[in-house]
């Protein structure tokens, strides 16, 4: 079986192996948390299950990058699906009293692995995947792994009401042990065998987690910028409905509903959009969805701020897919491990630090303030990552020297 898989070896693999891994990683992680949740009675300890697998990478992101730097990306993702399936399968023996500390222990153990494979696979499709087609295959990866995680999620009830925890953990195994397999089918560099990618790769010193290039840099903060939206996100779904709109539960599954479909259709909606993304300015992304955002909260009815806050994330989806493309497909050969660690490893931690500090300001000021930060915080944002004409005349002699100095030999 892992013959035929390394003998199909394509970039096309990395979509359905994304799917895999967050769809049953997902489905455990949900019914771990709403296990927990209704066991011990607290919201704290729920919330803290479902963000364990972020902590690893947050803590272990010098040797994230250091990994990155000096390891060939396609096997990396296939001993960090290996290790993932080992551990998780090693759950499956421990008695019944200690299962729940050992499946919440294992997440926490696996979530070092899963940022490898998430990274280690965008270094694998800009390597592999031609610079015009780079936007659509980052776009279809990103899909991928969205389907997996709503997909994940929402087995997560069904499975748990039929699944005991075992059984659960049993499921992840078989999910584990297929996105190993195809792991295998994951190309190296034309031209470059794995051998060669660590000995080129091994001659480089000092791997530093840091970004210097200052275009990298503003679309870095631009990209925790829509990272801070998606905490505000986790916190409007529910205080809209409730607070904003006087609705009860009923109102809060329809709003979290229409979100889940809202987020779908714009990551889809992204995929047709490629071409014309790279012709808007940039910051149109970024205060486009802040319309449709105010308008929702100022308007205050239920079907008017509902429609309009979907189209708040359906644009917000596309700003996601535009900077998450732009920043894979700019950043140099030396500076791309850095970028993908930090991606993998800020980004959680931007969303959590948005979700105390949006949820603490909807309990003190409301969900009509709370917007009204989001608001501000971007156009602050903007006009501070704003591509001065000095910057860019700069970058254009830069590359006309480059160009002049280029020996005749070393044109293509």
């Amino acid at each position: 079986m892992t013959s035929y898989f390394a003998s199909v070896r394509s970039p096309h693999i990395t979509p359905v192996l994304l799917f895999v891994n967050t769809c049953g990683n997902f489905l455990v992680l949900v019914a771990l948390s709403t296990h927990v949740g209704s066991t011990t009675g607290s919201g704290l300890l729920a919330g803290g299950v479902l963000s364990a697998p972020w902590l690893p990478a947050l803590l272990l992101a010098a040797p994230l990058n250091r990994l990155l730097s000096k390891r060939a990306p396609e096997g990396l993702v296939r001993l960090a699906e290996a290790a993932s399936l080992l551990v998780t399968a090693a759950a499956l023996l421990a008695p019944d009293r200690a299962l729940l500390v050992v499946a919440a222990s294992v997440l926490v153990a696996r979530g070092f692995f899963e940022s490898v494979t998430r990274s280690a696979t965008s270094v694998v499709l800009r390597n592999v995947v031609p610079s015009q087609r780079l936007d659509q295959a980052n776009t279809v990866a990103e899909i991928c792994k969205l389907t997996g995680v709503s997909v994940g999620a929402a087995l997560a009830g069904p499975a748990a009401s039929v699944l005991s925890l075992r059984g659960l953990i049993a499921v992840n195994v078989a999910t584990l042990a297929l996105s190993a397999l195809l792991a295998w089918a994951l190309p190296s560099a034309p031209g470059k065998s794995v051998a060669d990618a660590k000995d080129g790769a091994a001659s480089k010193t000092g791997a530093r987690l840091r970004v210097q290039d200052p275009v990298l840099r503003r679309l870095f903060a631009r990209f925790l910028l829509v990272a801070f939206w998606q905490g505000f996100h986790t916190v409007a779904v529910t205080v809209i409905p409730l607070h904003l709109l006087g609705g009860g539960t009923r109102l809060v599954g329809v709003f979290v509903a229409v979100s889940a479909v809202a987020i779908f259709a714009g990551s889809l909606a992204s995929l047709p959009a490629q071409r014309y993304l790279a012709h808007v300015p940039s910051t149109t992304w970024l205060l486009l969805p802040m319309v449709p955002l105010l308008a929702a909260v100022a308007v205050a009815r239920t079907a008017a701020t509902i429609v309009l806050y979907a189209l708040f994330l359906v644009l917000f989806e596309v700003a996601f897919v535009h900077y998450n493309n732009r920043l894979l497909a700019s950043a140099s050969d030396e500076e791309l491990p850095s970028v993908v660690t930090l991606r993998a490893t800020l980004l959680p931690s931007g969303v959590a630090v948005s979700i105390l500090a949006m949820g603490a300001l909807s309990d003190l000021a409301g969900p009509l303030t709370a917007a009204f930060v989001v608001v501000g915080i971007t156009v602050v944002v903007t006009a501070a990552t704003a591509d001065t004409g000095q910057a860019r005349r700069r970058r254009l002699r830069s590359a006309r020297s480059g160009r002049s100095r280029r020996p005749a030999s070393a044109t293509r």
